[in-house]
């Protein structure tokens, strides 16, 4: 399988006044075309940065992304982007809110709103179309942000964080969601989450990185048959891979930085 995306080298230093914030240390690693991978690691290590800079969003103080073996120094148009708050207009109608990315780069909005139509009824939105963001659960406003960040139809999926404030219930049926739509539309997905057990459940690789500044502890494969269900949750397998990734981050808390390698 080709790298759709390669991390090689990345630094990033934020400057304000006489504060100096390291957030990113030599962050090296590649993403398969197609793949999963999940980014963990502690609050403040830098996962949201590195997201912004592959997207072309930041720039990064020294190192190179490159995607389709072209070298990013803007931001690019074949991603989709989920935050971790829906950002929803209140004012718009949940087909409107999906539409937006369309108008903005002044596509065609009759073969898109098809597009948009068959993304409401894959994520089992039907019949709310013409419903405000008010009207509707959380869950629900993150199924409109899904929707919106596909109606494009990009190569790559960038998730910040994206389920983390929902119950446990919905983030699991979200998960499921996730991974349904993704192995019928074979995106390359970078999905950021503080949850090691989420990372484990939905990725092909989970790439975990240090407290800041954000090092790259380990890529780890995750070896387990697609697709997932929940009843995975309960099996050994899954839990020595949340166990060696807690004992990589629990190492490296107690550890010197110098210390710290990038190893893959």
């Amino acid at each position: 399988m080709a790298s759709l995306i390669t991390v090689k080298d990345v630094l990033k230093v934020f400057r304000s006044g006489e504060k100096t914030i390291h957030a990113l240390d030599q962050i090296s690693f590649e993403v398969d075309e197609g793949s999963f991978v999940s980014i963990v690691g502690p609050s403040g290590c830098g996962k949201s940065t590195l997201l912004k800079i592959i997207s072309g969003l930041l720039a990064s103080n020294s190192g190179t992304i490159r995607v389709n073996n072209h070298q990013v120094d803007r931001p690019l148009e074949n991603v989709g982007m989920v935050f971790q708050s829906p950002v929803l207009l209140k004012w718009r109608s949940v087909l409107g809110n999906i539409m937006l990315p369309v108008e903005f780069a002044k596509l065609d909005r009759d073969r898109h709103l098809e597009t948009a139509r068959s993304l409401i009824q894959l994520v089992g939105l039907q019949g709310f179309e013409e419903m405000y963001p008010f009207e509707l659960s959380g869950g629900m406003q993150q199924r409109v942000s899904l929707c919106r960040s596909l109606v494009t139809d990009p190569q790559i999926l960038l998730m910040d964080e994206p389920f983390g404030a929902l119950d446990a219930m919905t983030r699991d049926e979200l998960d499921l969601e996730l991974l349904r739509i993704w192995e019928e539309r074979k995106k390359t997905v970078l999905f950021v989450t503080h949850n090691i057990q989420e990372a484990v459940f939905l990725s092909d690789y989970v790439v975990v990185m240090s407290a800041r500044p954000g090092r790259l502890l380990k890529k780890l494969r995750i070896d387990l048959v697609r697709p997932r269900t929940l009843e995975m949750l309960s099996s050994s397998q899954f839990g020595e891979y949340t166990l060696q990734i807690r004992g990589m981050l629990t190492s490296a808390s107690k550890i010197p930085d110098a210390a710290i390698g990038s190893t893959t």
